[in-house]
């Protein structure tokens, strides 16, 4: 059952008017997809055209490490092939050369952090052939494969609004995703140990049976200083001395960019115990970072998490009436799910929380209510509301701890015990009174009845005189 139902009030302004700033968090591009989420609490804190098509570039790389580790194994080698020679001049690479040897967890960095594209052809080529189960067919096939599983994952994550048509995000009409889809992906490949990794790291390094690589991660919101930089990428990115949108709390991301889809980052930040994942598409390159980065800021900094209930730590009882004698008058329920959300610090004394019953069990409040119905072990029987003054926020479903039973007509003598002695008492004067008329009217007399007394067996065996016998 869906634990929650989100943050309606501040989703459905979102929904209305795209480009409005929810408090808090920074302006955004009226053009931009966004969506901020807050992990810990699995609230939605702002979203804009989050349903809308957009192009996802290399952030699009996501999918193909999911797709790859899932089917791969990290520690076997895979040679660079003739797949490389065929992307466009301008691709980003992790410089990669023809029979290269790595193995695929190096690929695996190769592709996230400088977002190689040529690691990306490499990866679906030889993971396709692992996937069909056959390693000699073409390339093409090889290729075609791997970008099946691709749409496949997509399809079992729930991303419904998405459509790949190549490993690394180059331009294609029919290669787009939704920033409520990329949300998806982005939870699935951060919670993922190799990715996790990978995406944190700033810089790696690997040599190979041809070149000694060093590779930087494109995620600006990492680098406190510019210098920690390869000169090459310093170079060919323009960037130079302090890095005015680096954030300590910022942790992983990755990044995207075509003329067709602009900037595009996927970001991660923690701290003071939250845990946030940005999306931000079709972004200018001037702003994105700095976006990305007071984004984080705001969450960590301005958000509180308000725990309303705790599966594992909770002993919730709600005191009832008719209820079954033998089963006490209190009930006991639990949730399921933890109960979470992410509000504005200033905000916070704005927020309640109460049971709502299903009326068909129970009527009344948290504290007290009539019990309607029987009621079985693990049964659904409402739910915990959050709400925002009066305004509904989210829920949680509700559960009985113990089963227990609406009263019935057995259950009154033992409630009222004094009036059920109290009847029987009279009933039995009664049931006297109506024998003894009975006896009256019939002549019926009691009769005494002797007892002979038995003779006396402790005398002697010589008092004792025998029968006398008849002549």
């Amino acid at each position: 059952m869906k634990r929650k139902v989100g943050l309606l009030l501040i989703l459905s302004l979102v929904f209305c008017t795209p480009g409005v700033l929810a408090a808090g968090l920074p302006a955004y591009g009226v053009d931009e997809g966004v969506v901020i989420y807050e992990v810990n609490s699995g609230d939605i804190l702002f979203a804009q055209k989050q349903n809308e098509k957009f192009y996802p570039a290399s952030t699009t790389k996501l999918m193909t490490a999911l797709v790859a580790i899932e089917n791969g194994d990290l520690n076997e080698n895979i040679t660079v092939g003739t797949e490389i020679l065929y992307l466009d001049a301008d691709s980003s690479t992790a410089g990669l050369e023809e029979e290269e040897v790595l193995p695929l967890n190096e690929l695996l960095y190769a592709l996230l952090l400088p977002s190689g594209n040529d690691a990306a052809e490499t990866i679906a080529v030889n993971i396709g052939r692992k996937i069909a189960g056959d390693g000699s067919i073409s390339s093409d096939k090889a290729y075609e494969t791997f970008i099946a599983a691709m749409n496949k994952k997509a399809k079992d994550l729930g991303m419904t609004a998405s459509n790949f048509t190549n490993p690394h995000g180059l331009h294609n009409d029919n290669h787009f995703t939704t920033p409520a889809d990329l949300l998806i992906l982005a939870k699935a490949a951060f919670a993922e140990t190799t990715i996790k990794a990978i995406t944190r790291a700033k810089v790696h390094e690997v040599q190979t049976n041809k070149n000694k690589h060093r590779w930087n991660n494109s995620n600006l919101l990492l680098y406190a200083n510019f210098n920690e930089l390869s000169e090459d990428f310093r170079v060919a990115n323009d960037l130079s001395g302090t890095n005015t949108v680096f954030n300590g709390y910022a942790t992983s991301g990755k990044t995207g960019f075509t003329e067709e889809a602009n900037r595009c980052l996927v970001f991660e930040g923690e701290g003071n115990d939250k845990k946030m994942i940005g999306i931000i598409l079709n972004a200018d390159q001037t702003t994105i970072y700095r976006a990305a980065s007071d984004t984080i800021n705001a969450v960590v900094k301005e958000y509180e998490l308000l725990e309303w209930s705790d599966p594992e730590d909770e002993d919730r009882v709600v005191q009832v009436v008719n209820y079954h004698v033998f089963d006490g008058n209190k009930l006991k329920y639990k949730t399921h799910d933890p109960l979470v959300t992410a509000v504005l610090e200033a905000e916070q004394g704005n927020y309640t929380a109460k049971v709502k019953w299903d009326e068909t069990k129970l009527i009344g409040d948290e504290t007290l209510a009539n019990l309607e119905a029987d009621i079985k072990e693990g049964e659904q029987l409402g739910e915990l509301q959050v709400y925002n003054g009066e305004t509904f926020v989210e829920a949680t479903p509700v559960y009985a701890v113990k089963a227990m039973k609406a009263r019935n007509w057995t259950d009154y003598p033992i409630l009222y015990w004094y009036v059920t002695i109290i009847v029987i008492l009279i009933l039995l004067a009664i049931l006297r009174i109506m024998f003894v008329q009975f006896m009256r009217k019939n002549n019926i007399r009691y009769k005494k009845i002797k007892i002979k007394k038995k003779a006396n067996s402790s005398g002697s065996r010589s008092s004792r005189q025998p029968p006398k016998r008849r002549r």
